[in-house]
Parts: C-alpha cells; structure tokens; sequence
C-alpha cells in the first residue's frame, strides 16, 4: 500500500523543483541538462510518428516492468 504523507511529500518536492523553471520552454530545460540539441516535432511527417510510436510501444513496455518488479520505496528510519 502507498503511504499517502509519503506520496504528498514527494509531490511537494517535485513541485518545488519545477517552479523556478515556469515559464523557461521545455527545450531549452533539456538541453542544458543533457547538452544535447532537442528537435522540433512535426505530426505531418511520416518518421516523425514512427519514432512517436516506438516512444509509445517503449514506455508501455517499461510500465509493464516496473509493475511486475514492484517499486519498493526505502525505509528512511
């Protein structure tokens, strides 16, 4: 079972990490963090939406994983 104050606190870190990026675009985020150039995404194009759906199939498949191996949160005690 999650523990629910766990959870909140988490929420509230995370939420505290993201607010001095409001209002930076999401690319610029990235790349700083990786150094790595983030390209724009065009639905129209056909390699476009196959790299889409390999992203798709990709994080289904981890989800699938994470929930048969079970996250466990460590005991902070």
């Amino acid at each position: 079972m999650i523990d629910n104050e766990y959870t909140k606190k988490l929420e509230n870190v995370i939420k505290q990490m993201l607010q001095p990026l409001k209002d930076i675009p999401f690319n610029l985020v990235i790349e700083s963090m990786t150094g790595k150039k983030v390209i724009s995404f065009d639905f129209t194009k056909s390699d476009h939406q196959d790299v889409l759906e390999l992203l798709k199939q990709s994080a289904v498949k981890a989800g699938k994983e994470i929930n048969n191996i079970r996250i466990l949160k460590a005991k902070t005690e």
